[in-house]
């Protein structure tokens, strides 16, 4: 079976859709076998509104598992920020090239976590490769922070969240529940000094 986080061979079905956020549309390109195909998924517009009206504009940016990109584009927009822009799926990355196209945005191919001093992070986990690879995931993100950096993760209550929050509290973290909203929680964590 295709998953998105794969870069198995799918079909191309080209698509687009449209979304408001921050009073502004947003058009995307997308197409078959990527993350939330259709339309911007919930977890992801939670934590966008969610990072709009609680944090300030901190740069560079790292949107990490980006899909087709609209986090990525929202934030380059609001913040004009250089953002980061990391999917381990080709056709993901290709389409966030796309939809980022004349912004400031460094679209990159990887199942990691790649350079270091970002002043925001944002993650919505891959949870379906497991906990094993998110918790790397996150661990990758809160190194990849910069020393006032804040590292926005939004999670389903019912995949793991509370044991997600023990785990970076574990690592040194300091955990903040901002959001909580339709079954996601959203997070903002902080390395202690």
């Amino acid at each position: 079976m295709s998953h998105y986080y794969t870069n198995e061979e799918t079909p191309d079905v080209p698509s687009s859709f449209t979304f408001d956020i921050a009073g502004r549309t947003y058009d995307m390109q997308s197409n078959a076998g990527v993350f939330s195909k259709d339309k911007l998924d919930e977890g992801t517009r939670i934590l966008l509104e969610t990072v709009l009206t609680q944090a300030k504009p901190a740069g560079p940016v790292l949107d990490m598992g980006c899909g087709i990109g609209p986090v990525a584009k929202v934030l380059a927009v609001e913040w004009q920020v250089p953002v980061t822009a990391i999917d381990v799926n080709e056709k993901a990355a290709g389409l966030a090239r796309e939809n980022t196209a004349g912004l400031a945005v460094d679209v990159q191919v990887a199942n990691h976590v790649t350079g270091s001093g970002y002043g925001t992070i944002l993650i919505n986990p891959p949870i379906r490769t497991g906990k094993e690879t998110v918790y790397r995931l996150l661990e990758e993100c809160v190194q990849a922070l910069a020393d006032a950096g804040r590292l926005w993760i939004v999670m389903r209550k019912d995949h793991g969240v509370k044991s997600a929050v023990k785990h970076l509290e574990s690592l040194g973290c300091q955990v903040e529940r901002v959001n909580r909203d339709k079954g996601f929680w959203v997070l903002k964590v902080s390395r202690e000094k």
